[in-house]
């Protein structure tokens, strides 16, 4: 009698592990789109300290998507990065992939520029990519656009309310993180951003947005970093990238989930 209650718990409690797991699976699949907002991020490990991508106080690294050497509309003046006028977009020479990008800036009135990652070239759409925008809120229309003014993924994804911008001629601290499939953006110390690209929150953005009949825009893990001239004179007092060389793109969930992982 013994031996038979022995195995029927062994069974039962067989039984019941396999239909936790099973329903938790299923569960999860689900409602993946919850999990995806209460995840942890794994640590990271950097590549050294900060590297400056402003070099030897020139422009030296930097170069214009036709591979021509920028114009004199662009300069380097005390490590300082400054747009004088209209000279067109640079970019750096090298590609990068997992990062943490700092930069400061100050701009003009009512000025318009950004900081775009992941720069790559389309067939037949020419040169795109991911952009931190930067731009004078308080004194332009474009400010007044959701999506649109500083720190968004410029016509994805707006900022969250966290947001502190300080007027345009003082110094503003920006810093992009790009750690495998999870992009921040950050504003004067405070995250602004935060989305995994490839998930339901990113597929809607993207589809909501002028990128929408670009395949797969924005979904490559390597591309270059450019600074962008919209008309507008600016200057970025600092530029420098510490680059992430081990990384876990999946998200740990909470406690009860701990031991299941997914991939978005």
């Amino acid at each position: 009698m013994k031996k038979f209650q022995l195995v029927f718990y062994f069974l039962f409690t067989v039984s019941f592990l396999v239909f936790v797991s099973v329903s938790e699976a299923g569960f999860l699949k689900k409602n993946s789109s919850i999990f995806q907002r209460n995840c942890d991020l794994p640590p990271i490990q950097l590549l050294g300290a900060k590297t400056s991508l402003i070099q030897n106080n020139s422009l030296e690294g930097w170069t214009t998507t036709n591979g021509k050497t920028p114009s004199n509309a662009w300069s380097v003046e005390d490590g300082v990065l400054h747009l004088h006028g209209k000279g067109g977009d640079v970019m750096t020479e090298r590609e990068y992939k997992n990062f943490i990008l700092d930069f400061t800036w100050t701009i003009t009135k009512g000025g318009n520029s950004g900081i775009k990652y992941r720069f790559k070239k389309y067939d037949g759409k020419g040169w795109l990519g991911l952009e931190y925008q930067v731009l004078d809120d308080f004194n332009t229309k474009e400010g007044e656009k959701p999506k649109n003014n500083t720190a968004t993924l410029y016509d994805i994804l707006p900022v969250n309310s966290s947001k502190i911008l300080k007027p345009n001629e003082e110094l503003n601290h920006g810093r992009i993180v790009v750690n495998g499939n999870r992009i921040e953006h950050w504003l004067n110390g405070r995250k602004v951003i935060d989305v995994w690209v490839g998930s339901e929150t990113w597929k809607k953005a993207v589809a909501a947005s002028k990128f929408n009949e670009i395949a797969e825009f924005g979904e490559n893990a390597v591309g270059h970093i450019m600074v962008q001239d919209h008309g507008s004179e600016v200057r970025f007092h600092d530029i420098s990238i510490r680059e992430i060389i081990k990384t876990n793109a999946k998200p740990k969930f909470h406690r009860f989930f701990k031991r299941r992982e997914r991939k978005f």
